[in-house]
């Protein structure tokens, strides 16, 4: 039998006997079908379930280097099914990627997965976002929103594992996993030095007053909005995570900033036109005004009065300077136009204008809190 076997390929080699049974196609065909159950064997088997047959050609456990993926590297003539469908599993990520070499694959593979990974963090925060509006913390949690793709981006991927590498043509064809339980606890760690950082920063600013909380709590407000994002990261990635703790514990903190600046009081000066727009404003808010007071709003104008076919107009620059024991806290300036039929009701209507873009801007952003 052995000799058989090795002498019907010489016959056929160099031309003898008939060869009207074989298909080319049909040969193409099965060799396309062996490939792809070998290639549904194999993430069968990385995902843990049984594989019926042991494949000869298994890929590496965790091949990581350019050296291994190169010595993966195999040759095809049309582009493989997984690089248009990577394959969905609950243990790991997935990523394809296509380039002129191995580092540029394996770039837009992993791009692949944060994108992915982005996808699921936005609809994991899009759950938790109603229970922040409820607690009235509607735009802090917009600004929040805004981080959570920066934090995708910042996200060190290690335990990269390069599954398959196919070359067509001059492309580079490359399949990757990351292990979502290793992912998870790396960023884990990174997670519970900010969020201790957090409390510490926030725990020994209580012995202090009213006014230096406030100003811990308005200096660690980045740091909260960056440890809600990484939060709802985590829960993306183990459903186990208890999220709500946190945020719970972050609402507190947000909240208690936003109590005490209802505690500390304000004095404006001076108290003229424009300094009564942003009294109204305060008092409309509940902020409390004492001429002896923890924060001090200074407000300075510079008008410049015109008239164009008999009309008064008023430019105003308005300087608004925010301080705190003889510290400054936040320079705003505001420009301001006003027109009428006297200068008097021309810089009126300037006033106006002013306190309309003072409510646009908010109290906290004028206060730079």
């Amino acid at each position: 039998m052995k000799r058989t076997s090795f002498l019907l390929p010489l016959f056929l080699l160099v031309g003898c006997g008939s060869t009207s049974n074989l298909n080319p196609y049909s040969v193409k065909q099965s060799s396309i079908a062996t490939q792809n159950m070998k290639a549904q064997n194999a993430w069968d088997e990385l995902d843990g379930k049984k594989v019926s047959q042991p494949q000869s050609n298994s890929y590496q456990s965790q091949p990581t280097s350019n050296y291994e993926a190169k010595s993966m590297l195999e040759t095809a003539n049309t582009i493989p099914n997984w690089f248009y469908s990577p394959p969905k599993s609950d243990k790991y990520f997935y990523g394809a990627g296509e380039g002129r070499n191995i580092e540029q694959s394996k770039g837009g593979a992993l791009n692949f997965i944060a994108g992915e990974i982005q996808t699921a963090v936005s609809s994991s925060f899009t759950k938790n976002e109603g229970y922040s509006n409820n607690n009235g913390q509607k735009d802090f949690y917009k600004s929040v929103k805004s981080k959570l793709r920066t934090e995708v981006k910042k996200i060190n991927f290690t335990n990269i594992e390069i599954m398959k590498t196919v070359k067509v043509n001059n492309n580079i064809y490359l399949l990757v996993r990351i292990d979502k339980a290793k992912l998870f606890n790396s960023l884990k760690t990174k997670f519970e030095m900010l969020d201790n950082k957090i409390d510490n920063e926030i725990k020994v600013s209580q012995k202090y007053s009213k006014f230096d909380q406030l100003i811990t709590l308005n200096k660690v407000s980045n740091q909260i909005g960056q440890a809600i994002s990484q939060a709802n990261l985590l829960s993306t990635l183990n459903s186990s995570f208890n999220i709500q703790n946190y945020l719970n514990k972050y609402n507190s903190y947000i909240n208690q900033k936003t109590e005490l600046l209802h505690q500390i009081t304000f004095s404006v000066s001076p108290n003229d036109l424009f300094g009564q727009k942003l009294i109204e404003i305060l008092n409309q808010q509940e902020y409390k005004i004492s001429s002896h007071s923890d924060i001090k709003i200074i407000v300075q104008k510079q008008i410049r009065n015109s008239e164009t076919y008999g009309m008064k107009i008023a430019r105003v620059t308005v300087n608004i300077k925010v301080t705190s024991k003889g510290k400054t806290l936040k320079s705003t300036s505001i420009e301001v136009k006003g027109i009428s039929n006297t200068p008097e009701q021309a810089l009126a209507k300037a006033s106006i204008s002013f306190k309309q873009k003072l409510n646009k801007l908010g109290i906290t952003k004028l206060l730079g809190l």
